[in-house]
This record gives C-alpha cells, sequence and structure tokens, in this order.
C-alpha cells in the first residue's frame, strides 16, 4: 500500500509540473527539430519483470527515468540523447544513444548503456535470474515514427558481460477514447516478442529462451506533453527455471513529461 501511495502522488506531482516519456530500453519517438528537449517517466509497478522474467521476490518497483535529447548541429535529422534510469534500490542505468531519419517513415536508433545494481532487494539470482554488480550493453534497431497505424520496431542488444544476444520484435496501436465511449482518455496496446541466447561466461552458463508480452493502458493527456495512465502488464517465457518461468501479470501506474 505504501508503494501504491507514492506511486500516485508521483503521478500527481508529474502531471502538475508538466504544465509549466520501457526499463531503460529504447522508445519509439520522432528525432527532436528543437536544439533541446527533456522527458522523462515516473512509475509503479506491482512487480519486477524485465524481458519476459520476473526478478526480485518483493513487490511493487518504484522506476524514473530522465532524458535529455539534442538535434545535432549541422545533421539533419540526427539526434543525440542521455537518459538516467532508476529502480528504487534495485538497479541504476546510464544510457548513451542517438537518432537518425529513416526516410520519413521512423528512426535508425544505436547507443550502449552501463547498469549497476544494488544487493538491497531479495531476487531470484538462484532461480533463473543472472544479476551481476555491473554490465554494458549495445543496441540497435529500427522504429516506425508515431502516427503509424500499427507501430511496428526491432532491436538487437549485446550485453558484452553476460555474452547475451537479445533480439526483440513489438508492435503497439492506440485507440481515442472517443471512439470507445470514454472521451477524454485513450487506450495504448502493445506486445512484443523476443529471443535471448547467452553463451558460457564468466557470470553465467549457456542458455537461450523464448519471452513475449503484452499491455493495456488506459491514459489521460494533462496540458501540453504530459500524461498519465494504468495499464495490465503480461508477460511469458520458455525458460523453464523454477522461480522464473511461465507467465505473470502485473499492474502499473505512471506519469509522463515532456518538453
Amino acid at each position: 500500500m505504501k508503494n501504491t501511495l507514492t506511486a500516485l502522488a508521483l503521478a500527481v506531482f508529474t502531471a502538475g509540473i508538466a504544465h509549466a516519456q520501457t526499463a531503460p530500453a529504447p522508445v519509439a519517438v520522432a528525432v527532436p527539430t528543437s536544439d533541446i528537449s527533456v522527458s522523462g517517466r515516473f512509475s509503479w509497478e506491482a512487480k519486477n519483470v524485465f524481458r519476459g522474467k520476473e526478478r526480485s521476490s518483493t513487490d511493487g518497483l518504484i522506476q524514473s527515468t530522465v532524458s535529455v535529447e539534442s538535434a545535432v548541429p549541422g545533421f539533419a535529422g540526427v539526434s543525440a540523447y542521455v537518459s538516467y534510469f532508476n529502480a528504487d534500490n534495485f538497479e541504476r542505468t546510464l544510457n548513451i544513444g542517438g537518432r537518425t531519419d529513416l526516410n520519413g517513415v521512423g528512426t535508425i536508433e544505436f547507443g550502449v548503456s552501463r547498469t549497476s545494481n544494488s544487493t538491497a532487494v531479495a531476487t531470484l539470482a538462484g532461480q533463473g535470474f543472472t544479476r551481476i554488480d555491473n554490465s554494458r550493453e549495445l543496441y540497435v534497431g529500427v522504429a516506425q515514427k508515431p502516427g503509424s497505424f500499427i507501430r511496428t520496431s526491432a532491436f538487437l542488444y549485446y550485453n558484452t558481460d553476460l555474452k547475451q544476444t537479445n533480439l526483440v520484435v513489438a508492435g503497439s496501436k492506440d485507440y481515442e477514447g472517443k471512439n470507445l465511449g470514454i472521451p477524454g482518455f485513450d487506450l495504448e496496446t502493445k506486445a512484443y516478442l523476443g529471443l535471448a541466447d547467452a553463451k558460457a561466461s564468466s557470470h553465467d552458463v549457456a542458455n537461450s529462451y523464448i519471452y513475449l508480452g503484452a499491455s493495456a493502458d488506459v491514459t489521460r493527456a494533462i496540458g501540453t506533453g504530459a500524461k498519465v495512465g494504468l495499464g495490465v502488464n503480461w508477460a511469458y517465457n520458455t525458460d523453464g527455471q523454477a522461480q522464473t518461468a511461465g507467465k505473470t501479470v502485473w499492474l502499473k501506474a505512471y506519469a509522463n513529461f515532456k518538453f
């Protein structure tokens, strides 16, 4: 209950300051035309799930992300960004990347992230989730621009410490609330399919599995560039580990801002 109240307070606070945007992973957005843009997200999720696996036996996870993005002078349609992700006392990720237009239909994105972990939260490390103090991941992908009928994306990630490759394809579609009988609100739906393949390393044994998931969120825009939402997530993986295998369902609440 304490985590739930904190999350709702964060949502209200973010909605208020927005008048004056999923796990450190890249988000499909258009390359900015202004010099600098700042965006952020505050959320509470009932379970700690990443790439189809539940990562902790502790319920409730408060997360925040702040990103600063700037157009690159002299290169039309190219931008660079830095983002910082924090998940309670569980982990922190610094992400540095860039985007460039793809013939007006979307973007190509690339970058590197560095994640540091905390030992303050009980984890499922012994039952299928590998947790190390620090890890680096490289990524590259393509994403359709916002406004497409169904926005699709495909990203390839490689963790140089775990020697793990992740290929993720995703699709999302938004519905205007006025067409669903809930004017003032919108419905956002997403689905993804991933393949994880890890070679034997000093941190883990060789392993491969498929994961997939979906979400449905009811959102409400507040002012210009701000949004709050409530949603439900579902995830499944084929890893076969005792504590992290199979499916899981959880709720979330969040607030996004951008200016």
